[in-house]
């Protein structure tokens, strides 16, 4: 019989769970299994089931205040895992640009590449370099217990937002770069190697595009899986 009253309360929480469907299930697996341990306990001086089921709903709480917890959870392990596959992409992305921008043929100047491509590269290192330096810095002091006791989830979104910012800025001055070269001289570029870097800046916009919708999706609290 208490098997109902535990239902209803996953049920009720579910409703205030952000993330996507694994998330939200394995942490409805762990409050089951936290709430039958508490039944169990309590049957130990309550011989009615239903009864020990309602008291272990009393002592984990409000399924609101519970759901927000492990929101906030959600919130920074999303944060985490999306700065991380960021800071993983954009040396990549950034050598296979560079490779493409400087391996190309002898162009009309009097070195071997334009002037303001190296000063160009360099100042997107650099700026690379910032942003993710302070990414990591606002997740880092955005994750623990006492952020989660001070609540700093603005921290961890702007640390994500950090990261993600210095991707997409790196990406867009280097694709500048190849626009420029390429509209001038376009027979110093070797078109096939810049495919390759071409391709992999699509296939990464699309991933963190629709990674970065479902993480403003958990920090607004909106489930859109």
């Amino acid at each position: 019989m208490g098997a109902g009253v535990l239902e209803g309360y996953t049920d009720r929480l579910a409703e205030h769970l952000v993330g996507d469907d694994s998330r939200r299930a394995a942490i409805l697996d762990e409050v089951m299994d936290g709430l039958q341990c508490a039944v169990e306990g309590n049957l130990e001086d309550c011989s009615d089931a239903e009864e020990a089921a309602r008291r272990a709903v009393r002592e984990w709480g409000p399924p609101g205040e519970v759901a927000r917890a492990y929101n906030d959870a959600t919130l920074r392990l999303s944060a985490q895992r999306l700065s991380l596959r960021a800071v993983c992409v954009l040396p990549l992305l950034a050598a296979t640009w560079a490779a493409a921008l400087l391996g190309g043929p002898a162009g009309p100047w009097a070195v071997r590449h334009p002037p303001l491509l190296l000063t160009g590269i360099s100042l997107v290192a650099f700026g690379c370099v910032i942003c993710l330096a302070g990414a990591f810095s606002g997740l880092r002091r955005g994750t623990g217990i006492r952020a989660a006791v001070e609540r700093r989830d603005d921290t961890v979104t702007t640390g994500t937002l950090a990261a993600l910012s210095g991707l997409l800025c790196t990406l867009g001055a280097l694709v500048l770069l190849l626009l420029n070269r390429g509209l001038s001289h376009p027979e110093s570029l070797d078109w096939p190697m810049v495919s390759v870097p071409a391709t992999l800046t699509i296939l990464s916009a699309l991933y963190f595009g629709l990674h970065f919708k479902r993480f403003v999706s958990v920090v607004r609290g909106v489930d859109t899986v």
